[in-house]
């Protein structure tokens, strides 16, 4: 019998059959949080698009700075008003914060060096040309590229992309998922519950997690153990999804029906079974129109465990961004009894002292 691969190896076979999406969509800007930039950003002018100042006080000619005489102060420009003046020699103007700076001045002195009079003089003998002055082009030219494609938006690019006029952004179409959770002993979350029955956590649960994972909810549809029925609904939900997701009914028995139907219905087997525990029976494949199959066990912390190793890293490969987990390296609180046979994934809290 062939041994069953660790996680890594399984994770590997799976992703080789995953093909990042190519539709992508046009969002405006207040919506992009969290979605995959589809196409470059590029800088539509110079940033700044102004010698800039950095500092409340005097713009100047550095050469004609002397301790002790005074320079006239030819006007005042505030942010958002235009510095197109000519500025006579000797002479210089009063600069406010973020107020472009006159193209023959080349230096700003705040005006605590100052005595702020006019005209004005200054405490020091001497400044470094281009002090406190916050160049043109010097964060980047026009046509630059400022964000790559495949990057995931955050509050900070979405700033930048309103700093260069883009109000809506293209960005890469969030995958479409279905669940499809089935058995007898199955009941939905407001229904009556018998003794011998148990009501539907997986549902609610791994859709959330998939939202969360960047991935677009279609639908979700419990199913009883019969077989006509879940071919018949597994071919339904393929049908415009790039990810379906079944809950149980994997294993051998007589009402374990999924296997049956991704046969039927032409689905590829990428993965069958790992060396992990919880999760062993896990089943990954792609069906005909590329739509990825992620058949995984019933048991809720198998449920979880398998939809955090596998469906989130097949979320992040549909979206063109990197697969790789947020693992990190901590301290056990307590000991645990490895598995000498499978890989054992744990639920865990990761304490405040880390």
């Amino acid at each position: 019998m062939t041994p069953l691969p660790d996680y890594d190896e399984a994770l590997r076979k799976v992703l080789a059959g995953v093909k990042r999406l190519d539709e992508t969509e046009a969002v405006r800007l207040a919506e992009a949080a969290g979605r995959v930039l589809a196409e470059p950003l590029v800088a539509d002018r110079d940033l700044p698009p102004f010698n800039r100042s950095e500092r409340d006080g005097y713009a100047l000619r550095a050469a004609e700075l002397k301790r002790g005489i005074a320079l006239p102060v030819a006007a005042t420009i505030h942010a958002g008003q235009p510095a197109d003046i000519n500025v006579p020699p000797g002479q210089c103007v009063a600069v406010a914060t973020g107020a472009p700076v006159p193209a023959d001045l080349d230096t700003v002195i705040q005006h605590e060096q100052s005595d702020r009079g006019d005209p004005v003089r200054f405490t020091l003998d001497t400044v470094a040309k281009g002090q406190a002055i916050h160049q043109r082009g010097s964060d980047a030219r026009a046509g630059d590229t400022l964000l790559a494609p495949w990057t995931v938006l955050a509050a900070h690019h979405l700033g930048l992309a309103a700093v260069v006029g883009r109000p809506r952004l293209r960005v890469v179409r969030r995958p479409r998922f279905t669940i499809l959770t089935s058995g007898n002993e199955v009941v939905g979350v407001s229904d009556a519950v018998e003794d011998h029955q148990i009501r539907n956590s997986n549902a609610p649960m791994i859709a959330q997690l998939l939202q969360r994972t960047g991935a677009e909810p279609r639908g979700a549809r419990h199913l009883a153990d019969d077989r006509s029925a879940t071919v018949n609904a597994v071919g339904a939900a393929l049908d415009g999804c790039d990810l379906l997701v079944t809950v149980g009914g994997l294993s051998a028995g007589d009402r374990d029906h999924f296997p049956a139907a991704f046969e039927s219905l032409g689905v590829k087997t990428l993965l069958r079974g790992a060396a992990i525990q919880p999760g062993r029976p896990i089943f990954v494949g792609r069906a005909p129109d590329g739509a990825i199959v992620a058949g995984l066990p019933g048991n809720p912390v198998s449920v979880l465990a398998c939809a955090c190793l596998f469906c989130w890293p097949i979320v992040r490969v549909l979206l063109g961004v990197e697969a790789a987990l947020a693992w990190q390296a901590v301290t056990l609180g307590l000991g645990v009894k490895p598995n000498p046979r499978r890989r054992a994934f744990r639920p865990a809290q990761l304490r405040p002292d880390g």
